[in-house]
Formats: structure tokens, sequence, C-alpha cells
């Protein structure tokens, strides 16, 4: 998981960490309970639930303060939002308040909150209430009889996958489907599965060398049924809720049973020492690793993506290690007194040899909450800074030569504009302070005196996104209110993606839609460019292909005309995502609009014949 919010290459399947470590997690805990079970006839549920708070609670809440503290310093803003998501982890619904508050697990752009891993948490400590108690039901039921209570956890397993499928769409945002409690129980059930149906404590250590053979060689085809599901699926593939995590679930149980055999190789390469070192702080680095993993900006060390993601884990590990010595292991072996005490018995014993190891930890801490701090409020700037405006060459989409007039004046008297993230620095006063430089001044400038503004981040035509409304709905809402008169479309970077993740309306499907909606009002849509490389589906070719299709579509409808910012952008207004804009950036984006509309449907001419125009702006 650390892999995949790094976004390092060829792991953009470690999300499927989670389904490794639930399915460890039902077989961990559900042999805990049957070996309670089997010597007192019960689960003894209070010190279940007491060690596993002990476990849990304490980290939990120091990574929850930190961040809040941090975020009421640097991100006012942000706080309430992340203070009802750290609510929700602290009484483990955390997964269903995300689910709730339309919240994406997978963000488009960027890495989303610092609690947005918390869900799994809330997942376990959701079975580790609920299980218990069922486990006990069933074992009730059946008399004891082990065989006959995993066939109906086989049963309980099947619906949660079943419904796995269910909730999964094509598209970008299955976090319902992935973050579900009943969607994702199924990978702890084959845990639970594995700890009902599997003794190896009654297995020999001394087995044949061909047993030994064929142990080691089912643990290599797990462990390479595992590696191929995190290396070949990504986030947006409907095989990881089809089939992917299924499968997940069944090689990790197959490597969990090997490895817990004692005859088998696995046992002896799990124990390691550097292994047994990061199992013991697992938990830590689950904690740490997407808060710390966020406060630092894509500046640091740009350019430079192996030396920074050491850096990252670094600090992930550092950071880990100090929880697990001074907070975790003291409160796990001594409970939450004992740890206590045991904290203030080491700063006793400190000041009487001269040794400061509380003193030190707290300097630690401080200077970790003031880094993450002072990074994360670099990063909330970064995007901010007015960058140098320089001419670059791109490329042009040609079919039309594009006409060169500078109109001063529109037509367009009323202007409704609908655009996704691309065009919020065109309203916004932290990209643009000076209120004349925004799109609606602009507009006015030019003529315009109605402006409705419809611009909402990671909107597309036809798909919904955090429960907002799409174009269509926002366009349908506007023509019921009686707006009338011009319209401005700046969208299709989001489509474009939507359709190469797997969409089932096409883009040219998705321009008719608006245009048959608008009617024969005077629309102007723009072209599109992003720096994405071919491997992410804002790719700049998906954009190519969905210039053309604005090109073909316009010759369809005479209202219709596209202006060409592609061959007017500048490869330097592009911020360090390769798909929104600078200060610089979008202050241009602004003006040429403004001026292509114009151009478009010019005040006292008419509209020039073709599809594509310029904004007449040089250079």
């Amino acid at each position: 998981m650390v892999a995949y919010h790094l976004n390092v290459p060829h792991a953009s399947g470690g999300l499927l960490g989670v389904g490794i470590f639930f399915t460890l997690s039902g077989y961990l805990i559900t042999s805990i309970l049957l070996r309670t079970y089997a010597k007192t006839g019960s689960m003894g549920f209070k010190n279940f639930w007491l060690h596993r708070a002990r476990r849990l609670v304490p980290a939990l809440l120091s990574v929850l303060l930190v961040v809040l503290v941090v975020s009421a310093i640097v991100n006012p803003s942000a706080f309430h939002e992340r203070f009802s998501q750290a609510l929700g982890a602290v009484f483990y619904v955390n997964n269903w308040v995300v689910i709730h508050q339309g919240v994406s697990y997978f963000a488009r752009f960027g890495a989303g909150g610092p609690f947005d891993h918390l869900w799994s948490l809330s997942v376990e400590e959701q079975f580790y209430i609920v299980w218990p108690i069922l486990l006990f039901g069933l074992l009730a039921l059946t008399r004891g009889r082990l065989r006959r209570v995993a066939w109906i956890t086989a049963g309980l397993a099947s619906v949660s996958f079943a419904m796995l499928w269910i909730y999964s769409h094509p598209g970008f945002d299955n976090t319902r489907a992935y973050e579900g409690t009943d969607t994702r129980a199924g990978a702890l059930l084959i845990g639970a599965i594995l700890a009902m149906t599997w003794r190896p404590a009654r297995l020999s250590r001394q087995v044949t060398l061909g047993a030994r053979i064929f142990l080691n060689a089912l643990a290599v085809l797990a462990l390479g049924v595992i590696a191929q599901q995190i290396i070949s699926t990504d986030q947006y593939s409907l095989s990881i809720y089809h089939s992917g995590l299924l499968w997940l679930s069944l090689a990790t149980a197959l490597l969990v049973a090997l490895v817990m055999h004692p005859g088998s190789d696995a046992n002896r390469v799990i124990g390691v020492a550097p292994l047994r070192w990061v199992g013991e702080r697992s938990y830590g680095i689950y904690l740490w690793q997407l808060p710390i993993t966020l406060a630092f900006p894509k500046t640091f060390l740009a350019g430079q993506a192996v030396i920074r993601d050491i850096v990252i884990i670094a600090v992930i590990l550092g950071v880990s290690a100090i929880s697990w010595t001074f907070l975790e292991d003291p409160i796990r072996r001594l409970g939450f007194r004992g740890g206590l005490a045991h904290l203030i018995d080491m700063g006793r014993h400190a000041r009487k040899s001269n040794r400061s190891p509380i003193a030190v930890l707290g300097v630690a801490a401080v200077v970790v909450a003031v880094a993450i701090g002072g990074i994360a409020l670099l990063s909330r700037h970064t995007t901010q800074v007015i960058a140098p405006t320089t001419t670059t060459t791109n490329p042009n989409v040609s079919t039309t030569t594009l006409p060169q007039q500078f109109a001063t004046q529109t037509g367009c008297k009323v202007v409704a504009y609908d655009g996704d993230s691309t065009s919020e620095g065109l309203v916004s006063p932290d990209y643009l302070p000076n209120p004349a430089d925004r799109i609606d001044a602009q507009l006015k400038a030019l003529g315009v005196t109605t402006f409705y503004n419809e611009i909402s981040g990671a909107q597309s035509i036809n798909e919904l996104w955090n429960n907002q409304p799409n174009a269509q709905m926002r366009t349908s809402a506007l023509l019921r209110q009686g707006v009338r008169g011009c319209w401005i479309f700046a969208l299709g970077t989001n489509d474009t993606a939507d359709v190469a993740v797997g969409s089932h309306m096409g883009i040219t499907a998705r321009i008719n839609a608006i245009m048959h909606l608008v009617n024969g009002q005077p629309t102007m849509w723009m072209t599109l460019k992003t720096l994405s490389g071919a491997a992410t589906p804002y790719a700049d070719p998906n954009m190519e292909a969905m210039n053309q299709d604005l090109i073909a579509a316009c010759r369809l409808y005479p209202n219709m005309r596209v202006y060409n910012w592609r061959a007017e952008v500048q490869d330097n207004w592009y911020q360090t995502d390769d798909i929104h804009f600078t200060s610089a950036g979008y202050a241009q984006r602004s003006t040429r609009i403004a001026h292509a509309l114009a151009n478009a449907f010019p005040a006292h001419a008419a509209s020039p014949p073709g599809c594509l125009v310029s904004s007449g702006i040089p250079g």
C-alpha cells in the first residue's frame, strides 16, 4: 500500500494489500477465538476486545491528534471534514462516513486525504466486534462442529463477493464497492475458514524432500499469484471486483497455510529478523504512511523519484519505530495504566542517569509535527506560484485554418460556463487574486452582462462524482430556470478518462447529449491538452481523440464552434500534475477564452464559417 500511495511504477495494484491483510487478519483472529473456545467453552469477549483496544487505539489516537492539529494550523478550511472523518475513525465507522459523504478513495487528482486509508481499519474493527459474537452463535447452533461452521462461513463469503461484483461499475469511483464492510467481508471470512480447517500444530517438521519441494513450490505459486495481481492490476480495473479480490484472498490463504506449515521453508523465511521487525511495526507503518506521504509536496526532490520515495519511506519507518517503542509495545504488554507508568519510570531513570529518552521522544515528536506542518503548508501554496510566461510551440488540431480576427466585443449577453477542475482557477482568488483577471470579469469586459458559473471539480458530462450533478444535469437545470444565451463547455478531460477506464457512453454520444440540450443556442467548446503520458487515463492521446470528435460534431451543428485552446496553451502554464494550470496559465486561459467567444460570436458580424476559432492573442 505504501508503494501504491507513492505512485511507484508497476505498483498500481498495491491497493490490493488491504485484501491480503484482511485474509491474514481473519485467520489470526479466528485462530485466537477458537483456541479460547477450545479451552474455556467461551470466546472470552472481554479479554479479546480489551487486547484489541490496547493494540489498536493508542497509535490511532496519536495519528488523529497530530493530523488534526496540523490541519487546524495549516488548512483550517479542511478541519471540519478532517474532524468528522477522525470521529468516524475513533468509532470505527470511517468507511461508512466516507461512503455517506460521497468522498472518493480513488481521487481523480492528487493523493486524497490523510485519513483516506483508515476505512480498512474500520472494517477490521467491525469484524472484531461482530465476528466473535457470530462465531460463538454458529458454534452453539452446530454444537461445535467446525466443518459445518466453515460451510456456513463459506456461504457468507460467497454473498460478500457477489455483493462486491454487484456494487462495482465501469468508471473511476468504486468507493462503495471497495470500502463497504459487506463487500469486503469475504476476504476476512476466507481467512476465518482457513483457521477452522487448517491445523498446522498437528503437523510434523520432519517431512520428506519431495514433500518439502512440493510445499515450497506451492508457496512460490501463491506468492506469484499475489505478485501478478499487484503488478498487472490498476485501480480502475473491474477485474478487482469481479474476480481479482477473490483470487487474491485464496492465494493469500494458501500462502498463510504454507507459512504456518512447520515443514515448509516459507515458515523460516518469514521468520528472518528484518521481516519480523517490519511485522511488529506494520500497524504504525499503516497508520502513518498516508499522512506522511501527503505532507511532502510534489516539488520535493522533483525529478528524483527514487530518492524522494526512499526519504519518505525512511520517515515513515522512523516515526513508526518511535510509535512502537514508546507507545504501542508498552501498552500492548502492560496495559493502558502499565504503559503510562512505564513511560513515567523511563523519565525518572533518565533524570537519574542523565539520559533523556523521553526528551528525545518529545523533541522527535515536535520535529515530526513541525516538519509535517511546514511541508504541508508549502504543499498548499505550491500550485499558487505565478510562473513566468515564455513562448513555446505546441501541436495543433489541424483540419481548418484558424481565423485570426481579434473581436473586441461579443454578441453574447448571457453566458453559461460549464467546466471541470481545469477551470476552477478561472474563478479562484487563490490563483487569480485580482478580480479583473477572472473569467466573469473578462467576459463582461467584452460585452457579457450575465454570467452563470457551473464550474465543478471532477465534473464530466455523464458520470456522477461525489454525488455532484454532472454536466447534463447542470445544463438541464439552467434551461429549466429559463436561461437562454451562449454556452461555453470546457469539458472532456474527465470524460476521456471515464471512457478510457470503461464507461459505456462514448465521447460522440456525450457531445451530442449536450448539443441536443442547448438546442441551437450559440455554443463554444474547447479543445484539450494534457502533458500526461500514455500510462494514465488522462494521457494526451486520449485528449487528441476527443478533439477530433469535437470537430466532427461541429460539422453537424451550425450553432457550434470549437476554440482551439490546444494550439495556444504553453507547456510552462501547467502545474506539476500535467493537467491543471498555474496562476499565469489561468490568467492566460481566462483572457483567451473571453476573446475566443468574441471571435466565435462577435457583436456586429456573423459568426465566422468553419468550426475552429482562436483567441486572436499572439504568443
